[in-house]
């Protein structure tokens, strides 16, 4: 018996040291400011983030949230609300928007189950407001959600070549959802991330009334994935993490693309607009936003060409729309 006890510390202590996206690594080492600091403010945050005329808009609520508007539908992504994540890693800056703010909401995709994703405090709060809306995931993600009021929508995820890296598409509510390729981890915890290598994680492809956005969840880059996926969708919008990072002008590490593979995605997805995720949330090494303060770096290094060195279209400071958390971008009003 006390063995087996042992054998369960050891297992507890090894999914804190070796969690998904680092991320409880870095709570262990901010747990003092859980305890003791609160998150900075966001002023004058938006009380009316849908509006009639808008045909396409995306309200950046930190990390990887972002609550978007398609016309006359509401969708919001991996949604993180909460103050200390998980219990222990506090934000730097506090959400972006209340969800009482959040005036419908149709549609709720997450990418995976890592704990700065996937978040039952946030869900549970959705869950009482927007009972009626749809929470999609990837084939995988059921094992770790309570029940809800919300349907559930599972899906198969596209994450090979040989898959053709595309999943499965569904009509939810007259939206078109895609699963498309990303390189991750599925599960919650680091043994089941990274020993048993569980399934569910995946990107997006959202359409509606002829606008499409990509999200990309987490993902490391791959030179054909999203080439073949920019070359399939027209993509108006694409949300896409730029951390974390140690070095942020590489491509990435450890199926996490940095601020040098964000551009590089960007320009093989061949979207129209972009907005970085996934930075100035969470300490995970050093200053939580050096992942953007490089792409800034990049974005002016290659002012008139691509990072392949292509001469660019448009340029990536015309492209590329940097946010705060709880800062909206009208990309384009209805006629």
């Amino acid at each position: 018996m006390k063995s087996t006890k042992y054998l369960i510390l050891l297992a507890l202590i090894s999914s804190a040291f070796f969690s998904g996206c680092w991320f409880v690594r870095a709570g262990m080492r901010n747990l003092d400011n859980a305890i003791f600091d609160s998150p900075a403010k966001v002023e004058n945050k938006i009380k009316n983030p849908v509006k009639d005329n808008v045909k396409l808009s995306a309200l950046w609520v930190g990390q990887s949230t972002v609550l978007l508007q398609i016309d006359d539908k509401v969708i919001i992504t991996d949604p993180v609300f909460e103050n200390v994540i998980a219990g222990f890693m506090l934000r730097t800056v506090e959400a972006g928007i209340d969800i009482s703010s959040i005036p419908k909401l149709d549609l709720i995709l997450v990418s995976h189950a890592h704990m700065d994703h996937l978040s039952f405090p946030s869900l549970d709060a959705l869950d009482d407001r927007f009972p009626n809306a749809a929470l999609v995931i990837p084939n995988g993600v059921e094992k770790y959600l309570p029940s809800y009021d919300m349907k559930i929508i599972k899906m198969r995820t596209g994450n090979s070549e040989e898959r053709n890296y595309i999943g499965e598409t569904k009509i939810i509510d007259g939206i078109k959802i895609t699963t498309v390729y990303a390189n991750h981890q599925g599960g919650r915890f680091g043994l089941d991330s990274y020993v048993w290598d569980v399934p569910g994680y995946t990107g997006y492809i959202i359409q509606y009334k002829g606008i499409t956005v990509y999200f990309a969840g987490d993902t490391s880059y791959d030179d054909k994935a999203f080439k073949y996926i920019g070359k399939k969708y027209k993509i108006d919008l694409a949300l896409i993490p730029v951390g974390p990072c140690r070095e942020c002008d590489q491509i990435g590490n450890f199926r996490h693309v940095a601020s040098l593979g964000a551009l590089m995605m960007l320009d093989d997805l061949r979207a129209k607009y972009m907005i970085p995720i996934h930075f100035g949330t969470i300490r995970y090494f050093n200053d939580p936003n050096t992942p953007v303060y490089v792409l800034e770096d990049l974005i002016n290094k290659y002012d008139t060409k691509t990072v392949t060195g292509i001469a660019a279209s448009e340029p990536y400071k015309e492209k590329i729309k940097i946010l705060k958390a709880g800062e909206q971008y009208i990309f384009e009003y209805k006629n």
